[in-house]
């Protein structure tokens, strides 16, 4: 299946990805108004993870996304990797304004994190709302100024990634379908990377990740975009990829497909450098965007 096949045919199937990027009409302020991420079946942090992330973009007329990304680390480089599809343009797939995206840090606790405005947000070249049946290049940089005092200790990319192996989930938001608020803590949530072929009806590509659902049901939804799959190295964690898309948003009980940031390291490196690369001449198709978010047919 090409990815553009599946857009056609979420959109004919009504399987609405708004589960994975939701737009509220009101400004992201109070707790009580967050659509946020859901990890169903998910524990309350039981790390200070301090370099998990909330990124808001405000699009006009529209409201705010709200993703997760990760600070992670290169050669003494710091920035937000994150999901193209969080801070990008929904007709050109372009970055959108530093104005226009804000990153919260600093804590696991909803009530304590720290806004940043971004100063630099980047794209990879080819991204374009999965209008193509080249690899998807869901990924994205957003550089920040880290005030003193705000402690963020970030994390590098993994080197490798393993068949199966054993993956730890975060995010913000909500934790059963009724909620209406957030929870006030960080969610987190074991699992395992599955075959790519798990993911088919998501039209899974290269540069992609299929994560399995945990052993109790639980998984990542519902605006779970940029959220990090952790690995280990040692005692230390290290990021493997971020939230893209689901195979089944309409019970969130099917694996869902990461961007494997392993395959993009080189080019998130360069963007933690302060790099910019031009983006490639391409076509995009003016509703992929929203048969992606589920806000058209």
């Amino acid at each position: 299946m090409t990815v553009r096949t599946w857009l056609a045919g979420i959109a004919s199937a009504g399987l609405a990805l708004t589960t994975l990027v939701t737009l509220s009409s009101q400004p992201a302020a109070a707790a009580g108004d967050e659509p946020g991420v859901m990890i169903i079946g998910g524990n309350d942090a039981t790390e200070n993870y301090s370099f998990a992330a909330r990124l808001l973009t405000t699009y006009a007329g529209l409201g705010v996304a709200r993703c997760t990304g990760s600070f992670v680390t290169d050669r003494g480089r710091i920035g937000v990797a994150t999901n193209a599809h969080c801070v990008s343009d929904l007709d050109t797939g372009a970055a959108m304004p530093a104005s226009t995206v804000q990153v919260q840090a600093g804590s696991t606790h909803l009530d304590q994190l720290t806004t940043l405005q971004a100063t630099r947000v980047e794209v990879f070249p080819t991204w374009d709302w999965g209008t193509g049946d080249d690899p998807f290049a869901d990924v994205a940089v957003v550089n920040v100024t880290i005030p003193a005092g705000l402690r963020i200790t970030a994390v590098p990319l993994a080197d490798w990634v393993r068949a199966r192996q054993k993956v730890r989930l975060l995010g913000w938001g909500k934790t059963f379908y009724e909620a209406t608020e957030p929870p006030a803590v960080l969610q987190q949530l074991d699992t395992r990377l599955t075959a790519h072929s798990a993911c088919a009806t998501a039209g899974i590509t290269a540069g992609e990740l299929c994560v399995a659902p945990a052993a109790n049901g639980g998984q990542a939804c519902f605006g779970d975009s940029g959220g990090p799959a952790l690995g280990r190295r040692g005692r230390s964690w290290v990021v493997l990829g971020g939230a893209s898309r689901g195979t089944d948003e309409s019970t969130c009980t099917g694996p869902l497909v990461y961007t494997d940031f392993v395959y993009y390291s080189r080019w998130i490196g360069r963007q933690l450098a302060g790099e910019h690369t031009p983006r490639s001449p391409r076509h995009v198709d003016p509703r992929a965007a929203r048969r992606f978010w589920g806000l058209a047919g």
